[in-house]
């Protein structure tokens, strides 16, 4: 949606099974034919299908009376000490390459420019013991980011009852192996784990922003935030994404630049559809 411009049902890209077609033109390809210098780093999951068959299956099987798969119960792990802050190696290594493509290659540019940066946190990470068609239900973060989280302020969502749950509820909670018995504290250091994890994620926006402010660019460079999709955090007896709920289908979209009043919050409806046109 974000790279072409168009809703699902015209992409026909229903899940993660099908990417764009090939010879699309995305608004990054358009902006390069239009005379600006694009580069891109990261995560890049609009360009092909990376997931099995079985995710094209199920997104239409959701209320059956057996179970396709299961994915790891969800789970948190602690790793480093306090002075760990790069959890997610490759995340930071693409920051850096792009933090360094700012202060080498945009800095001496005579055209102006696109870069994008693909992250894969905050999203969970792959569980020891599922394989690679499976969800990721790891939320791994270090002591470092931990230590900025504030355990009292966490809520902890109020669950239904397994059999108030509509059947497409409760077979989504049933294969993120959520159906078992959960105690307040696991709930409460999945989400506090999940924020660590944000605040990973903030801190790699906050060096890509620095870069720009130190070589003089942050003035005239627009720089937007968002997502491809939330995270449920375990609202409604689910974790990951997989639902239509607010916390799993609400994204940031955060935009800094010239022309924009700082700590302005706009009501109006948007979607990553709007970014082709608002780029152009």
């Amino acid at each position: 949606a974000m790279w072409s411009g168009l809703f699902t049902h015209l992409t026909e890209s229903w899940n993660n099974f099908k990417g764009l077609d090939p010879d699309y033109v995305t608004w990054m390809d358009l902006m390069e034919k239009h005379g600006y210098h694009t580069q891109k780093y990261g995560k890049l999951d609009y360009t092909s299908g990376h997931h099995s068959v079985s995710n094209r299956v199920e997104a239409w099987t959701r209320d059956v009376d057996f179970l396709l798969r299961q994915e790891g119960r969800p789970m948190v792990n602690l790793t480093g000490d306090r002075k760990h802050v790069r959890v997610m190696e490759a995340d930071w290594w693409n920051t850096d390459k792009a933090v360094n493509w700012i202060k080498e290659e945009a800095i001496n540019l005579t055209q102006p420019f696109v870069l994008y940066l693909g992250l894969n946190l905050p999203h969970p990470y792959p569980s020891p013991y599922a394989g690679e068609n499976f969800g990721s239900s790891t939320f791994l973060t270090s002591p470092y980011w931990l230590e900025k989280v504030t355990y009292e302020a966490i809520k902890i969502p109020k669950w239904s009852s397994l059999s108030e749950m509509h059947p497409v509820d409760y077979y989504s909670s049933y294969t993120k192996n959520c159906t078992g018995e959960f105690t307040k504290q696991e709930v409460r250091n999945i989400r506090a784990f999940y924020y660590a994890m944000c605040a990973e994620t903030d801190a790699m926006l906050g060096e890509i922003i620095s870069a720009l402010r130190h070589t003089g660019l942050l003035k005239k460079t627009i720089v937007i935030f968002t997502a491809d999709h939330g995270e449920l955090a375990m609202e409604h007896r689910q974790f990951y994404k997989m639902s239509m709920y607010e916390g799993s289908s609400h994204v940031p979209l955060l935009v800094l630049g010239p022309g924009v009043k700082e700590q302005q919050q706009i009501p109006n409806m948007v979607s990553l559809v709007d970014i082709y046109p608002t780029m152009l």
